[in-house]
């Protein structure tokens, strides 16, 4: 667990934690909507996967060639839908959500 960014009085600083298999990590990100539903301090605390910016760059175009691939298709409701990236290593696919 490590402390990011440079310490203010009035700043809030992200906290990057790492954990030894990716099992613990699958679980904790499954249950984080528990979280902030029973404790009301935890309600302003938000969590992400920390990606490296190649890997980021891969997510957003396989977005975006998802949202195309839907326009091409003939379908002109594309704002009524999220496209979000799913799955992790070579299972990572594109889903829509409305």
């Amino acid at each position: 667990m490590y402390r990011l960014g440079c310490w203010e009085e009035d700043k809030v600083r992200p906290l990057l934690v790492t954990f030894k298999n990716a099992e613990v990590k699958e679980h904790i990100t499954a249950n984080l909507r528990d979280l902030s539903q029973h404790i009301e301090k935890f309600c302003g605390i938000g969590v992400s996967h920390d990606l490296h910016p190649k890997e980021r760059e891969e997510l957003k175009k396989m977005v975006e060639d998802a949202r195309q691939d839907y326009i091409a298709s003939g379908n002109d409701d594309v704002e009524n839908f999220r496209f979000l990236a799913v799955g992790q290593g070579s299972r990572r696919k594109v889903i829509k959500v409305k």
